[in-house]
């Protein structure tokens, strides 16, 4: 029975570890296809939720960031499986839920695109921050310990970068690049278990 259970537990450790790796690659495909039908959209200028409001944009946009928060929230919940301190990964489904939203709620419904959009950024931050906090003390885990910290320390510290231009593309890739990065190499790491 304990065998079983084991294996079983393996099984959702992968799946969830494939999600980890398919997250950037969905969510860049779509941003991607979304900005080569928006000659109008300049990093500096707009947010990338721009690209969600109208057009063949908008359905590439919203959609990814709808299925990249599927295989987030799948990816978190494999992590919660096999992280000591789940407190984090716990975070980062709800980081998933919210980026699920912006996919939903684009900009056009205003507040509520708002709330799910910050609240996306915030518990990315906050859920790699003690994910790295508490895997960094275990040795077979310190360099991804280091690396999810060091990425939330940036996310925090892309606010910065607000401040010369008017759009927020550029702070919101600083805060989701190295994020997406760190679940795709961990993703990988969890379909090897």
């Amino acid at each position: 029975m304990a065998k079983k259970s084991n294996l079983e537990k393996n099984r959702i450790t992968r799946i969830a570890g494939i999600c980890g790796i398919l997250i950037p690659i969905v969510v860049l495909l779509c941003i991607g296809l979304a900005l080569s039908h928006s000659p109008w959209f300049r990093f500096t200028e707009h947010a990338f939720s721009d690209l969600g409001i109208e057009g063949i944009s908008a359905i590439f946009f919203n959609s990814g960031m709808i299925l990249g928060g599927i295989l987030a929230l799948v990816f978190s919940l494999g992590l919660i499986k096999i992280l000591q301190n789940k407190t984090g990964a716990y975070i980062l489904s709800l980081s998933s839920l919210a980026l699920i939203g912006i996919g939903i709620f684009p900009e056009t419904v205003y507040t509520l695109h708002f709330i799910v959009s910050a609240a996306f950024f915030m518990l990315l931050a906050i859920s790699f921050l003690i994910i790295g906090l508490t895997i960094i003390r275990d040795q077979s885990e310190r360099t991804m310990g280091i690396l999810a910290t060091l990425f939330a320390l940036i996310a925090i510290c892309s606010t910065i970068f607000l401040i010369p231009w008017e759009g927020i593309a550029i702070p919101e890739t600083l805060s989701c690049l190295p994020a997406f990065i760190w679940c795709m190499v961990y993703g990988i790491k969890m379909t090897f278990v």
